[in-house]
């Protein structure tokens, strides 16, 4: 033992040594050593000038850089780095963008959520393929998950022949309906705009027809579109009027093949079906209670 140092100090005199010993013959290569606090500090004393303290933006001291050596403290956990609370926050931001521009369109100043006084049963109710069937079944088990505020019946999805039972009142219900060219033409030519509002696809072709209980949907469409248009719709219906450019989104208006919910999709409808918002606020409502900057 070196005369008046500690057990910590020599090993770390020998470590560098050593170290030293054995890295130079490969320069620009480290040993990482995984150390208590204890040792860091001792590592970070005796080094002197040759030791450049590694510290993230708390001021916390997570490592020591040695000529060959790096020492990392093995007691901290995720939690410690604020760079990731500062990933989290941004991915919150991103979530909370998102949500505003899908859900504000040219239609609406407001959010229009879904009652949650029962569940909902998704009622087929013309012109149906089995395909239609299970994308729709797939689609609600994904809102399901979603949502902490509505619940869709996934167990089963009413057909034309279901007859309902009012009273009591089981289930609020969401038809779709698949309608030939005929009968789309008359439906648009008598279209409520203040209440019924457009489907169209890439060509600016109007494809659907949405209430806010309803979906009339062209049965021309087939394959992905025709499954896209059978989301985008009910999405609609819940509240989201709005387009994303963001190529891998399911708003997109450009994405009229895409069937599946983005990551950044699937955080805005948790977050809008998650209980902290409700019907009726503005975009800089929903901005004040997510903490979003108003000018953005």
């Amino acid at each position: 033992m070196i005369p008046g140092s500690t057990a910590d100090e020599d090993l770390s005199h020998e470590d560098s040594a050593g170290s030293n010993a054995i890295m130079n013959g490969y320069p620009g290569l480290f040993e990482i050593r995984i150390v208590s606090p204890e040792m860091l500090e001792s590592v970070l004393f005796n080094a002197g000038s040759s030791a450049v303290p590694l510290k993230v933006s708390r001021g916390l001291c997570i490592g020591v850089i040695t000529p060959g050596i790096v020492y990392l403290r093995g007691d901290l956990n995720e939690d410690d780095f604020p760079v990731l609370d500062t990933e989290r926050v941004n991915v919150k931001e991103q979530i909370g963008k998102h949500l505003i521009d899908i859900v504000y369109g040219r239609d609406n100043a407001q959010t229009d959520l879904f009652e949650n006084t029962y569940d909902y049963m998704i009622w087929i109710d013309a012109m149906y393929e089995q395909s239609d069937v299970e994308a729709v079944r797939e689609y609600i088990s994904v809102l399901n998950d979603l949502s902490s505020t509505i619940t869709f019946e996934d167990e089963e999805i009413a057909l034309p022949s279901y007859q309902p039972n009012y009273v009591p009142t089981q289930y609020l219900y969401y038809k779709i309906s698949i309608v030939d060219k005929d009968l789309f033409k008359e439906l648009l030519d008598d279209r409520d705009s203040s209440t019924e509002q457009l489907l169209k696809d890439k060509n600016d072709n109007s494809v659907g027809i949405v209430r806010k209980n309803h979906l009339y949907l062209l049965n021309d469409l087939t394959g992905d579109e025709r499954n896209h248009f059978l989301i985008r719709g009910l999405l609609f219906s819940m509240g989201f009027h709005g387009e994303s450019t963001l190529p891998d989104s399911i708003f997109n208006p450009d994405n009229v093949t895409g069937t599946k919910l983005s990551e950044l999709d699937q955080g805005a409808i948790k977050l809008m079906y998650g209980g902290r918002l409700s019907s009726g606020l503005t975009a800089d409502d929903v901005k004040k209670s997510l903490g979003i900057d108003i000018d953005d």
